[in-house]
């Protein structure tokens, strides 16, 4: 994931967490890594995903010798060739048994597929998502404007959520999403916070994934939401934090969101880029050791482009840290001493916190919209 997934008539952030890679429960033995130049193209290919630019992720993939890719990386480039290097949608990913469920996924990956190919033509596909959508349920397409598809929405996660099912839609810039799993539970945290906040949360934990949206379908699953933050507390995939005891929950999950909804409360108006630029300044403030790979994962990532809420904020994240630290431009959060990093990371968000409270107001007592 993170990006940001919005419910279109409230325009409320929906901030997402996104973990690269598999299932974080059973650690599998370190492979052989690929070559130097198979290695950088899956970075390329998995940055551009996030980006939603499948073209490029491919030219990345196609340009690197395939004898240098790894057994792992050669999954993940032959299932990118085989799923969108192709005149049409291929068949629907995923075993889908509710008639209604495997209609409306078959609908969002058919708009994914063609969203990500071609940027000028989203305007359309869009319009085309929502009139396949209202087919569905036996409606006409509905009005123009996003709160009749809100209302479009609903209708249909209420069907979803009588058979069973968690549903989830909204855009995740820049594309329409559906997030779909089959089952959940409730836990209970509060957590420490680098600006002295204890943050009470509730995290419902999820399991049983029909969908985990956009982003992973586009990446062939080697990227995707791993937990999101609504008004009524956290959202965590279980598959993706394993005993949820590590640091990748802890941290990147816990803290991270945690930051979003305390922020979320006391400033609902914040831009998406901005909640998610304080969110992974929790994360390098706390981080030990998922350092690197946090930063690998910050770097590997980046974008002049608020609407690209995640890449741009990993931008302003790092060249803001380098300026605490006393880098260069060209200087290497990665060769930083750790708990100088961390500092630099919490004096980075406090004095963000500080700057905002001198501008904006803090709403007392609010909650977030729905």
């Amino acid at each position: 994931m993170k990006l940001s997934l919005l419910s279109a008539a409230t325009a409320l952030p929906l901030l997402m967490a996104w973990a690269l890679g598999g299932s974080a429960e059973t650690p599998a033995p370190t492979p052989e890594p690929s070559g130097p130049l198979a290695a950088k193209a899956v970075s390329e290919a998995i940055g551009a995903s996030l980006r939603a630019d499948v073209p490029t992720a491919l030219t990345a993939l196609k340009a690197a010798p395939a004898e240098q890719f790894n057994a792992k990386d050669t999954a993940f480039r032959s299932c990118m060739l085989d799923r969108h290097e192709r005149n049409s949608p291929p068949p629907p990913a995923g075993e889908v048994s509710d008639p209604l469920a495997r209609r409306v996924l078959d609908i969002y990956q058919r708009y994914w597929w063609h969203a990500v190919r071609d940027p000028a033509q989203r305007p359309a596909e869009d319009a085309k998502l929502k009139a396949d959508l209202a087919a569905a349920i036996g409606e006409q397409p509905p009005a123009d404007g996003d709160e009749a598809f809100d209302a479009l929405s609903e209708r249909i996660n209420v069907k979803l959520r009588a058979s069973g099912l968690h549903p989830l839609q909204g855009r995740t810039p820049p594309l329409y999403d559906l997030f779909l799993w089959g089952e959940q539970e409730e836990r209970d945290y509060t957590v420490a916070l680098p600006g002295g906040e204890q943050q009470p949360v509730k995290v419902f934990v999820m399991d049983g994934w029909l969908s985990r949206g956009w982003a992973h379908y586009s990446a062939c699953g080697s990227t995707g939401a791993a937990g999101w933050a609504k008004p009524e507390g956290l959202y965590a995939v279980r598959s993706a934090y394993g005993d949820l005891k590590g640091e990748d929950f802890q941290v990147s999950f816990l803290g991270h969101e945690s930051q979003h909804y305390a922020d979320m409360k006391r400033w609902p108006d914040m831009p998406a880029w901005a909640l998610e630029y304080r969110a992974k300044l929790v994360e390098l403030a706390k981080a030990d050791n998922t350092r690197i790979k946090l930063i690998d994962r910050f770097y590997r990532s980046q974008d002049d482009e608020p609407d690209h809420p995640h890449p741009y904020a990993n931008k302003r994240v790092i060249a803001d840290v380098q300026a605490k630290l006393g880098l260069p431009a060209s200087g290497d959060l990665r060769q930083s001493d750790p708990e100088s990093l961390r500092r630099a990371a919490r004096d980075v968000l406090i004095e963000d916190t500080r700057k905002r409270e001198a501008e904006t107001p803090v709403v007392a007592a609010a909650a977030p919209k729905s």
